[in-house]
């Protein structure tokens, strides 16, 4: 079970999550957030609730049909519907975990701790299994995607 606290600062939202900050609601994460979803279009799938802003702006882009959002940790989802605040369909499961059947037009990822050098092998993985979920034509988007594939061109 994760220990899920939220902390009000300036208006602002901070989410700890077994005590390590795990996301916030500034004006530059929001405005990351919207320039996913404006990429998006069609079927998404979206690895990671946190405080649903994308799965928000997804659910206003007209390019979209459906949003659903794959969360490890219930708890997450709970403190969400305290707040009033979920958006599209909810899974909770595993992102690795979940049945490859279905596809999607867009998968979007934000489930590494930070957009750093060490967290390369935790978008590679979230890559790899994106791969399998997307329809033909589809999309893969993430936070810090550009910086990430910039390091792995780098490897190669």
């Amino acid at each position: 079970m994760a220990k899920i606290e939220i902390l009000q600062h300036k208006n602002h939202r901070f989410m700890w999550l077994d005590n390590y900050l795990w996301m916030w609601d500034t004006p530059q994460e929001k405005e990351l957030q919207k320039e996913l979803s404006d990429q998006s279009f069609g079927d998404v799938l979206v690895a990671g609730y946190g405080f649903g802003i994308l799965p928000e702006y997804l659910s206003k882009n007209p390019k979209v049909k459906s949003v659903t959002t794959i969360e490890k940790y219930p708890e997450v989802i709970d403190k969400m519907k305290e707040a009033g605040q979920i958006h599209g369909k909810i899974i909770i499961d595993d992102f690795y975990n979940i049945s490859e059947d279905k596809k999607y037009d867009c998968v979007v990822g934000d489930i590494w701790p930070d957009i750093a050098v060490k967290f390369l092998k935790d978008y590679l993985k979230f890559k790899s299994k994106a791969k399998k979920l997307l329809k033909k034509n589809g999309i893969i988007l993430a936070w810090g995607k550009d910086f990430f594939e910039y390091l792995e061109q780098k490897k190669s």
